[in-house]
Formats: C-alpha cells, sequence, structure tokens
C-alpha cells in the first residue's frame, strides 16, 4: 500500500514537471516575441505549480519588471492627459500586479515617485465622487448614488461614511417601496421589502416594527378542523390530520398561521363556542370568522380498505434446456450435440397487500362562506413481494419454448426473480403512512394557491 503511494506521488511529481517545462518553454518564446504579459504570466503559473523553481523566479523578475514599467508608463499618459479616474485605476492595477508577483516570492521594485500624485488625485476625486453620491441621494436617485458609492469603496474603502452610504442608497429605495406598500394594503409586498432590509441593517430606521406590522396584517390564519372519520377504521383520522398539521408547518411560509385542534378549541371557548357545532361549510364559516381566521380546512375520510391475501404458493411452468448427443447421419461422422428443452415447474411464493382509501376536503373562505376548493381523492397504495425458486439448473430455464431455431428469450425480470434479496413485504404502518403522505401532498399543493395568493 505505501508502495503504491509513493508511486503516485511520484506520477504527481512527473506530470508538475511536464507542466512546468511546458510553461516555461512558452514564456520564453513570448520573451523573445516582446510579449512581457504573456511571457510573465507563463513564468507566474510555472512558479504556483513549483515556488523553488529558480530560472522561473529569474524569468518573472525580468519580464514582471517591464510589465509593471508600462503599467506605470499608462498611470502617467493618464495624468498628463487629465484623465483622473483612469489614472488611479491604472495606479491600483499596479499595486494589483506588484502584490501578485510577490505572492509567489518575486517582489518586483516599485516607482515611489508616483505615490504622492496617487494620493493627491485620489484625494480630489473621491471628495468630489462623496459630494456626488451625497447629491444623487438627496434627489432621491438611490440607484445612481450607490454606484458612486461603490466606486468610491472600490478606490478607498476608508473614505468617510461612504460604505454606509452605499448601504444607505440600497436600503433607503427599499424601505420607501415598503412604506408604499403599506400603504395600498399590499402587506406581502411590505413584509418583503423590509425582511430585506433588516437582513442587510437590523437597526435601520424602524423596519423591523414594519415588517411585524406587515407580517400581522399579511397573515392568513388557517383552521384545520379533526378529520371526520366515516369508516370503521380507528386511529387513521388522527394519523391523517397530525400529518395535515405537520406539513403545513413545515411548509414555513410566513404568512400561513396554522391553527389546530387545540388552539381552536381555546378560541372557540373564549367565544362561548364549540367544535361540535361546526359540521359543515356554513358553520365553519361563521365559526372562522367570529374567532379571526380566513379559511378553515375540513377533512373526511369516507373509505378505507385494507386487504392482507397472506402467503401465496403457485407453480409456474416454464422450460429447462439440457444437451443431447445424436448419432452422426454422416458415414464414420461425429455424434452431434442438440438442445432440447422439457417441462418443468418452479416455485412462486408471493405476498400482496393494498390500502384503498377515499377521502373528502372543503378549503372554506370565512369572508365570503364559499368552498374556495375542494376534491375527492381516491387511490390504493400497494405492495407485492415475489420469492421464485427451482431445484434444477435455474440458468438453464426458460419461460417459453424457442420459435424456429432460435433459443427462446429470457427477459431479465424473469432471470433476476430467482436471484433477488428476500425483503419484508411493507406493513399496514407502512401503506398507512405513504397513503397520509400523498394525500396531504395534494391538499397542501392546492391550499398554496390560495395562501400565496
Amino acid at each position: 500500500m505505501q508502495a503504491k503511494f509513493f508511486l503516485f506521488l511520484w506520477v504527481l511529481l512527473l506530470a508538475s514537471c511536464d507542466v512546468t517545462k511546458q510553461y516555461m518553454k512558452l514564456g520564453n518564446q513570448a520573451y523573445h516575441q516582446g510579449d512581457m504579459d504573456a511571457a510573465a504570466n507563463y513564468f507566474y503559473n510555472t512558479l504556483l505549480v513549483k515556488p523553488n523553481n529558480i530560472e522561473a523566479k529569474q524569468a518573472l523578475q525580468q519580464s514582471g519588471n517591464i510589465v509593471l514599467q508600462n503599467k506605470f508608463s499608462a498611470f502617467n499618459k493618464y495624468v498628463i492627459e487629465k484623465q483622473d479616474e483612469k489614472a488611479i485605476k491604472q495606479y491600483l492595477a499596479c499595486k494589483k500586479y506588484h502584490f501578485r508577483c510577490a505572492s509567489v516570492g518575486v517582489e518586483l521594485p516599485w516607482v515611489s515617485m508616483y505615490d504622492p500624485i496617487f494620493e493627491d488625485l485620489k484625494n480630489e476625486f473621491v471628495s468630489a465622487q462623496y459630494d456626488l453620491g451625497l447629491m444623487h441621494l438627496n434627489n432621491n436617485k438611490y440607484d445612481q448614488a450607490e454606484l458612486v458609492f461603490t466606486n468610491i469603496a472600490e478606490i478607498d474603502p476608508t473614505y468617510k461614511d461612504a460604505t454606509v452610504l452605499r448601504l444607505k442608497s440600497i436600503l433607503e429605495p427599499l424601505y420607501k417601496h415598503g412604506q408604499k406598500m403599506m400603504e395600498l394594503e399590499q402587506y406581502k409586498e411590505a413584509y418583503r421589502d423590509f425582511e430585506k432590509v433588516i437582513k442587510l441593517d437590523q437597526t435601520y430606521k424602524n423596519a423591523l416594527n414594519l415588517r411585524d406590522e406587515a407580517l400581522k396584517k399579511a397573515s392568513i390564519g388557517l383552521g384545520i378542523l379533526p378529520v371526520q372519520n366515516q369508516t370503521r377504521s380507528q386511529g387513521f383520522d388522527t394519523r391523517l390530520y397530525q400529518q395535515i398539521v405537520a406539513t403545513l408547518v413545515q411548509h414555513k411560509n410566513p404568512f400561513l398561521k396554522v391553527i389546530d385542534r387545540s388552539s381552536l378549541e381555546s378560541m372557540l371557548r373564549e367565544q362561548s363556542l364549540g367544535m361540535s357545532g361546526i359540521v359543515d361549510p356554513e358553520s365553519a364559516a361563521k365559526a372562522g370568522k367570529i374567532i379571526g381566521l380566513k379559511y378553515v380546512l375540513m377533512t373526511a375520510i369516507s373509505d378505507l380498505v385494507y386487504e392482507d391475501e397472506g402467503m401465496r404458493k403457485d407453480s409456474i411452468l416454464a422450460y429447462e434446456a439440457y444437451s443431447e448427443q445424436i448419432p452422426s447421419q454422416m458415414p464414420n461422422g461425429l455424434p452431434q450435440t442438440i438442445t432440447r428443452f422439457k417441462k418443468v415447474k418452479y416455485q412462486d411464493q408471493s405476498q400482496k397487500r393494498r390500502l384503498y382509501y377515499r377521502v373528502f376536503y372543503q378549503l372554506v373562505s370565512t369572508q365570503t362562506g364559499q368552498v374556495v376548493a375542494s376534491d375527492v381523492l381516491s387511490e390504493e397504495v400497494s405492495d407485492e413481494v415475489h420469492f421464485a425458486s427451482y431445484n434444477g439448473n435455474v440458468n438453464a430455464l426458460y419461460p417459453e419454448l424457442p420459435i424456429a431455431k432460435s433459443m427462446p428469450p429470457k427477459p431479465t425480470e424473469f432471470r433476476e426473480q430467482f436471484n433477488q434479496v428476500k425483503r419484508n413485504i411493507a406493513s399496514r404502518e407502512d401503506l398507512t403512512q405513504q397513503v397520509c403522505v400523498k394525500i396531504v401532498k395534494i391538499i397542501a399543493d392546492d391550499l398554496h394557491i390560495y395562501i400565496d395568493k
């Protein structure tokens, strides 16, 4: 194992050597062609792979110095032409290039005579940009203000409160839009605006209070009534109800406030009402409106049938191939081998369980008393297992006889039934859980059409 590890390292070393040789070759070619930028880049990449390559360091020292001087020449040109912003950004490009070479161990000579020129240009330019940004802010031109303060941050991140003002140029339009949405009673939009503000700055004005107010006004109270059980089966209604509540709560919709049975009973008692009086959409709407809900969900199970066929054993007809020698019809010929088939039976043990359900639900609006969504959900879920066995040669077993002189087909599923790993059939508990998940997913998807409006 250790030998393999060292072999792997040796292969990596050889590969890196090949790469660096190629980089050095290309770098030298570019250097002799006068393309210093490309040459320096190849030498730099060589040092990234092999930091102690002396030849690459010397080559980068020479070519990189020429590149840096050219960058300074461009800086000087912009200064003479009074293109202040270009000059400032060119100087910063010089510093970035100097740092890049230093990161691989090559320290290029720095032309310090340009430093005071840069400082004067920077201070004058940034000061003017700062005033321009303030003017845009005062004129509510937030997009333009953000661009200006972003530009300042790139040149001098520590300049006055430019970073704070840049943040303000982002926050203020969001904040004002949220206020406008509050006035228009578009509380969900307002909540989203204030939420964005708070994520950037929790202390910005009174965004936190406005967000909470918007959320309160945008929230939709949804009462989940107990599932009515119209079957003889016990327990499924409770399980389905718990699944509905859990799924809706886990959806994490900020505007959905799920009111479960215990909360409903408590709220109804405060109004001298009882759960037993809610028997139809009309009574559900009235009760829900009194306690401040927007919707009430009513669900009923009309059918629930569980069947277990038990273990079943079947003998299934198949054909086993075997070889047989027959005398040759030619004088002094060798015997011939032919394939024949015989009828056989293999054993198949199977078991099947199924659960059929029929569930009806209604989403009632407490504002109108109307049923805004309803459906009848019916389906069956089942599980079936088969275990096939044969005492003879399974590999020679075929489900049918050959056609003409061709061997009969042997489907993959036919072969695999003799090799499959034995597993337990799904229990009634498992099938019940599958049913609950299916039902609740459909109901939840329908509900959120109205909740997300």
